[in-house]
């Protein structure tokens, strides 16, 4: 997808990005992490070509970029900034239209992408689509920022520090988001963040930089287990976690499970999600043991009016006993690419739940010292 070749970017004497080779392949997200003033901005702008590298190629599909009209490019690429960038004078229809527009879409084809794109995201179009930004959270803008990058369906995606401003917990949320949107379409996103725990969380794959060169590009998983070097395990730091220092699920499950019953209204199930901040929630039955889960997706694509949870088909989700130990709960989770993994007793019924989150927070309160 992305190929950097013996990039250098230099302004005079001083060298931002210093002989920098890294493949990103399609479909991954990778994030960008390091000290400020490593480079990670500008590598992101060197790939949509905001600025141009003083050595080196890049290399996106095989073609050398420096042969593409960098407008033509630009407009082939999603680019999110933690500032959103809508237009404050236009409505959420039009800032979310205006790619499709500057390419000539008909104006049936650009309506119809704005209310799919609004429905991902669980944004309702009567409500939100002739609103201005100014009368939308700064979540809800984020957002619709994060749909104007995704109007013409590119390939590839750029975001710098997107979520930086946001509140935890909103931030929490985009940031599940944005990964299920990325499996779920096949994009490629180049992400950048100076926030560990964001990286942890999201990344396919890190790729820590120090003053202009990368130190090491692993998996969250090999980065925080095998640093490369005394500046990588000082940087993630607090971040760092031993698998055999956390010994059973139960020391990392969370007991506070969303679950509904199988007569539970779909209307009823959306409320919860909405008011607990959850995507998803645990199916069980009358007496509380594990029959599947539900996700937002599954009730926006195919619920109709006064159906209950038990009409729709549920997705069957991997469990783990609170007694097995940790590093299996956590290698289910990377190894299946899992949101969330039950923890049931032997006769299946629903004790918790281990995500990626509860378990890197759980596994760093170790390292801290202290629970």
């Amino acid at each position: 997808m992305i190929r950097f070749e013996n990039v250098a970017m230099a302004y005079g004497d001083n060298k931002v990005i210093d002989n920098l080779n890294l493949e990103i392949k399609s479909g991954q997200l990778v994030v960008l992490v390091g000290p400020s003033g490593c480079g990670k901005t500008t590598t992101l702008q060197l790939i949509n070509r905001l600025i141009d590298p003083t050595e080196g190629k890049i290399y996106l599909n095989g073609v050398d970029i420096q042969t593409i009209d960098p407008v033509e490019l630009r407009r082939s690429i999603g680019y999110v900034i933690q500032e959103i960038g809508l237009f404050p004078h236009m409505t959420i229809e039009q800032n979310v239209e205006i790619v499709p527009k500057l390419l000539g879409w008909s104006q049936e084809k650009r309506s119809a992408r704005t209310l799919e794109l609004l429905q991902m995201v669980g944004m309702d179009a009567e409500t939100y689509l002739h609103r201005y930004p100014s009368d939308l959270s700064g979540g809800q803008q984020q957002r619709i920022g994060v749909l104007r990058a995704l109007a013409v369906e590119p390939p590839l995606i750029l975001m710098d520090e997107p979520f930086g401003a946001l509140d935890p917990i909103t931030r929490d949320n985009l940031q599940d988001e944005i990964k299920k949107l990325q499996k779920r379409l096949n994009k490629t996103i180049v992400f950048v963040t100076h926030d560990m725990d964001e990286a942890i969380k999201i990344a396919d794959v890190i790729v820590l930089m120090q003053k202009g060169r990368i130190v090491q590009a692993a998996s969250p998983d090999e980065l925080l287990s095998n640093p490369k070097n005394d500046f990588v395990a000082e940087f993630v730091g607090k971040h760092r976690f031993y698998l055999n220092s956390v010994e059973l699920v139960k020391d990392v499950m969370r007991s506070k499970v969303f679950k509904v019953s199988v007569d539970f209204g779909l209307a009823q199930s959306i409320a919860l999600m909405e008011s607990e901040r959850v995507s998803s929630l645990l199916v069980v039955d009358d007496e509380d043991r594990l029959l599947g889960s539900l996700g937002i997706e599954d009730i926006m694509t195919k619920a109709r009016p006064g159906m209950s949870v038990g009409d729709l088909e549920l997705k069957k989700l991997p469990y783990i006993l609170p007694d097995a130990p940790a590093k299996e709960a956590f290698e289910l989770i990377t190894e299946q690419n899992l949101d969330i993994l039950a923890v049931v007793d032997e006769e299946n019924h629903v004790l918790g739940v281990v995500t990626k989150t509860s378990m890197v927070k759980s596994l760093a309160q170790v390292v801290w010292g202290g629970k």
